[in-house]
């Protein structure tokens, strides 16, 4: 049955050559996983994968319906974090970034996925999950006891939520009180109007500096992409601070966090190894140009 499954696909699968044409393609397969035929679900997101070059747009729906079909959260977890890291313009990075955050809810990792969730409100204005993405964010960063953070996100948080959410608010409004010697002034709430952003402060970039040659390499570790360059920049002080080589990497509208420098993938993934050892998330890529 399984064979007469995939053959009847396989002419989908070779016209999955546009976004369109590939949705109907993960619609089949998410109708066989939610039917109990996982394993053929998950071979047709994989047949579109091995069809599509890993620079189009295909490519990353399918390695976003790879995990989110995944039969183990351990697999998921790598194609999400594959999805946010190389393809950070997709469509799907959004929808990446959430489940991965819900996914660390469900270990317990609440830095990590405050982290997650604080950059999909920041990238995805319009999202669906974005009350409930709003929500967690605020209690992950209270239950850390990260103040200023927690503050400012239940700030936001209360400013997106219409006065009509009665339930949500009064949620929400249970924080108040904490943030009353941190960042507002008496009455024991959180102001509902988005506060100012403060200047970032002019300084030099040394994130592409260094006092000797640039070590040549093929390969690199990837550990986050950011809008914002001050982001990328507090990101990559924290992992020098952890005696890490960590450097900035404008790349456009973007602000790529990398570590290290190698000539051969098995050196880059030894090192990812040892990184993913001290709770730190990495991917390999190749050395761009804008990284020379």
């Amino acid at each position: 049955m399984r064979f007469v499954v995939l053959l009847c696909a396989a002419a989908s699968i070779a016209g999955a050559q546009s976004p369109s044409a590939a949705d109907a393609v993960f619609a089949r397969a998410k109708q066989l996983v939610v039917s109990g035929n996982g394993a053929a679900g998950r071979v047709l997101i994989d047949s579109v994968l091995a069809a599509n070059a890993p620079d189009t747009p295909v490519y990353a729906d399918a390695l976003y319906w790879r995990a989110a079909l995944a039969a183990t959260p351990e697999d998921a977890e790598g194609d999400y974090k594959r999805l946010i890291v190389e393809y950070p313009l997709s469509r799907r990075t959004g929808d990446a970034l959430y489940q991965l955050a819900q996914l660390e809810i469900a270990r317990g990792e609440r830095e990590s996925a405050a982290d997650h969730l604080e950059r999909f409100l920041l990238e995805n204005p319009q999202a669906a999950e974005r009350p409930r993405a709003s929500m967690q964010v605020v209690r992950l960063l209270f239950d850390e006891n990260s103040l200023p953070r927690a503050c400012s996100a239940l700030r936001n948080a209360l400013a997106e939520t219409p006065k009509s959410a009665v339930e949500a608010r009064n949620q929400l409004e249970y924080y108040s009180p904490r943030c009353v010697a941190n960042d507002v002034s008496g009455g024991g709430r959180v102001p509902v109007t988005p506060a100012t952003p403060t200047p970032a402060p002019t300084t030099r970039d040394t994130s592409r500096e260094a006092s000797a040659p640039v070590k040549a390499g093929k390969f690199t570790l990837q550990i986050a992409a950011y809008t914002s360059r001050s982001d990328a920049e507090a990101l990559a002080k924290r992992l020098k601070a952890r005696k890490l080589d960590a450097r900035v990497v404008p790349s456009g509208k973007l602000y790529r966090v990398r570590v290290g420098r190698y000539e051969t993938r098995g050196e880059a993934v030894a090192e990812q190894k040892t990184l993913k050892a001290k709770k730190i998330s990495a991917f390999v890529t190749d050395i761009g140009r804008d990284d020379r």
